[in-house]
């Protein structure tokens, strides 16, 4: 049975070096007989969370964005990959505020106590895929973590990540030695059951 995959690119830069490696992702998993669908943050209209707490009282967020939508699909996929680049040793601002727009699931778990997710779902597993300018030792730390409390709201495993630091030029990972092979290793084993 074909497995719902949503792919999110959220770099700015629609050619950017994380969206190369999504895009790898995306036609190793149409290889396989899935489907996936790929979301650009820069298309959608986000604004950042105003910290109204609103959504602790009645389970909705109120501000009025293309959020809602983006929300239903993290919840209804079976696999789920982002594609983040390094800003400042962390996510950049657009998955920052993706990720912070998910209070109102959150808000939802923890302080409504309403399941997210329907039980007879098999295991829901996500990969992260990035890249850093800098090539210091602990460049992906920030964002690593962030991505995994995002997918642990989401019930989601975090099934493995490809980072690659020292890539800044856009297209400058078509040039790395083993990025793209290992994103298609990747997707593949988040094919299997």
């Amino acid at each position: 049975m074909p497995l719902s995959i949503l792919g999110i690119a959220c770099s700015p830069r629609r050619s950017g070096n994380t969206t190369r490696l999504l895009l790898e992702a995306k036609e190793t998993i149409i290889d396989g007989g899935h489907t996936l669908e790929l979301i650009y943050l820069s298309d959608l209209k986000i604004n950042p969370c105003q910290g109204c707490n609103a959504c602790s009282i009645s389970g909705v967020c109120v501000i009025k964005d293309d959020i809602p939508k983006l929300q239903e699909k993290l919840i209804s996929a079976d696999r789920i990959i982002i594609a983040a680049p390094i800003f400042m040793m962390g996510v950049n601002a657009q998955t920052k505020i993706l990720i912070d727009r998910m209070q109102v699931l959150w808000a939802r778990k923890y302080v409504l106590n309403l399941p997210l997710i329907n039980s007879f779902k098999s295991e829901r597993r996500g990969l992260f895929l990035s890249a850093a300018g800098t090539k210091k030792p602990d460049v992906f730390k920030c964002a690593e973590r962030s991505i995994q409390t995002f997918f642990h709201m989401l019930e989601i495993k975090y099934d493995q990540a490809c980072l690659y630091s020292g890539i800044d030029r856009a297209g400058e990972i078509l040039d790395h030695p083993t990025a793209l092979e290992d994103v298609r290793k990747a997707a593949q084993a988040l094919l299997l059951e």
